[in-house]
């Protein structure tokens, strides 16, 4: 035994001691004496150690060959409908000429003609002849025939990076004052007068604008307009108004600023015996603006600046500022802004709103201070968009008509001006399903606030516009259209008879509100040839737009177009 195995019985022979905790066992400490001989048993161990095996596999020959099997397949022979090519020019074919003929009830005469270059890469040019009119037709009330012809044409040429376009229109419209009632003359035994009023319409415009296909580069567009414009009495006047426009592009933000020069010289003249008058006056306005556009939002901020030299020189400045949000990815877009400016009135926009406006009207211009807005648009669905939206605006001078108190027929208008705020809650709703369904309409109510005059005359509480189109495989059209205009109140002297010169009184009148129906239809024979009918006023009420003024009652047109 080695010296290592030796140890262990001299180490365990030693005497073992054991304590006793006092509260465990009685008397203490015990000692117990002995030996003890362990004994290990010898053990063998396998020597066991890893050797190098060179092990070689052997190459194998690979070969291959073809099995001469041959597949049987059945012959079967199937029949293969026949197949139709839709191919469609990459253009389609243009006609030069368009014409189109009708005749209705009246004695309404309806022609209209295009012709136009065609398609061109480098310039265009066309021209436009309208004529329309009818024997009107209304009872009791004096003649009420009517007339409108138009020539329009134009030249435009394309170059690298502008476009260029001129543009010449005549314009002749006579109307009648037939607003008067025709039992005095009767009773008298006098002859119907048959007052009539012809405007006359001259303009050319020049328009150069820029083609950049970088938005970076500066953007501009510059038009010159002139008209001359008079009437049957004498009363004329000579418009030239300078609009130049330019925006850039900078990041995500965008620069722009518009100049607007605009020069009126305008005599009145209302008889041989009454003197005329003129009025001269320059419109300069200025309006920048800076917006900028995000992946959610939209802000505009600008301002109009305004110097107007009728009568006295004037300065104004009105703000402008606009901002929106989207929401859930243009489902809703909430929207707020704030809107002003001035606006010409003319001899020529007050007689084509009201064209039973005295022979030499007094002119003033109309400023919109403000308008505060506000709304909400969106998509209900992949077919049907709406907007909903709230105003409230303050005007100064705002234009108003009412009769003109020295004529003892009562039947021409005298504009006014006067000051108002004008509350507006509106809704517009389209819906488009395609297949050529669409449809829309849009609600107006309004709530107004005078200055010096009674009423808002010959403005509606509310007015409410429907319009809708079904195409039928682009061979059937039928298009409707309807207006609902609630009651106006109308301001008016009152004569005792035909022959005084000036008004005993004055009232105020409230005219009904109305439903104005027109029907359209179109049928395509060809693609060159069609017939239509068109159906006016369908109600066939005498409803009045102008105080004493009715309308006829239904129209229908029918007639044919050709191109060529």
């Amino acid at each position: 035994m080695s010296a290592r195995h030796t140890l262990f019985p001299l180490v365990l022979a030693l005497p073992l001691c054991v304590n006793a905790q006092d509260g465990n066992a009685p008397g203490g400490q015990y000692y117990i004496h002995g030996i003890y001989n362990p004994t290990i048993a010898d053990v063998q161990k396998i020597d066991q150690r890893p050797t190098l095996l060179d092990t070689v596999v052997p190459e194998r020959t690979i070969t291959y060959t073809v099995q001469p099997v041959q597949a049987r397949l059945p012959v079967k022979v199937d029949s293969i409908a026949p197949a139709k090519l839709s191919v469609s020019q990459a253009n389609e074919r243009l006609y030069k000429g368009f014409v189109k003929l009708g005749f209705g009830l009246y004695n309404t005469p309806l022609g209209e003609l295009y012709y136009d270059q065609g398609r061109s890469k480098k310039d265009a040019y066309g021209i436009h002849l309208k004529h329309f009119s009818s024997a009107g037709g209304l009872q009791d009330v004096g003649p009420s025939d009517y007339s409108f012809n138009t020539v329009d044409a134009f030249y435009a040429r394309m170059l690298r990076h502008h476009a260029i376009q001129i543009r010449g229109d005549y314009a002749r419209r006579g109307v009648g004052y037939y607003g008067f009632r025709t039992e005095g003359f009767d009773t008298l035994g006098l002859e119907v007068p048959n007052p009539r009023q012809v405007y006359n319409d001259l303009g050319f415009t020049a328009r150069v604008r820029s083609l950049y296909a970088d938005s970076a580069a500066l953007a501009h567009d510059v038009r010159l307009d002139a008209r001359y414009y008079t009437n049957k009495t004498g009363s004329k006047e000579t418009n030239i108004r300078f609009v130049a426009e330019a925006g850039k592009q900078v990041g995500s933000e965008t620069y722009a600023g518009q100049l607007l020069i605009d020069n009126n010289a305008y005599t009145g003249l209302a008889s041989d015996t009454v003197p005329s008058f003129r009025q001269n006056g320059t419109l300069v306005t200025l309006t920048p603006s800076v917006s900028t556009r995000g992946e959610r939002y939209v802000v505009r901020v600008g301002a109009g600046i305004t110097v107007d030299a009728l009568t006295k020189t004037s300065f104004h400045v009105f703000p402008q500022a606009y901002l929106s949000y989207s929401l859930f990815d243009d489902i809703l877009v909430p929207y707020i802004g704030v809107d002003g400016q001035r606006r010409r009135n003319s001899l020529r926009s007050i007689t084509q709103e009201n064209p039973w406006t005295e022979a030499a009207p007094a002119l003033a211009n109309t400023s919109l201070l403000y308008d505060l807005y506000g709304g909400l648009r969106g998509s209900l669905s992949s077919t049907l968009g709406f907007d909903v939206r709230v105003s409230y605006s303050g005007w100064k001078d705002r234009l108003l008509y009412v009769t003109e108190a020295f004529n003892s027929f009562g039947n021409q208008f005298t504009p006014v001006y006067d000051d108002m705020q004008v509350l507006d809650v509106s809704g517009d709703i389209t819906y488009d399903a395609g297949h050529g369904i669409r449809a829309h309409a849009r609600l107006d109510i309004f709530n107004y606030t005078m200055g010096d005059q009674a009423e808002p005359w010959n403005l509606p509480p509310y007015q409410l516009t429907l319009g809708g189109q079904y195409s039928l495989r682009e061979k059937l059209i039928v298009k409707l259209d309807a207006v609902l205009m609630g009651k106006r109140k109308a301001f008016s002297p009152v004569w005792s008879s035909v022959q005084d010169t000036s008004p005993d009184r004055t009232e105020v009148v409230e005219l009904n509100g109305f439903v104005d129906l027109h029907l359209g239809a179109e049928y395509r024979y060809t693609k060159r040839l069609s017939v239509f009918l068109q159906a006016s006023n369908l109600s066939a009420s005498r409803y009045e737009r102008w105080y004493r003024y009715p309308v006829q009652r239904t129209l229908l047109i029918g007639g044919a177009s050709y191109a060529f």
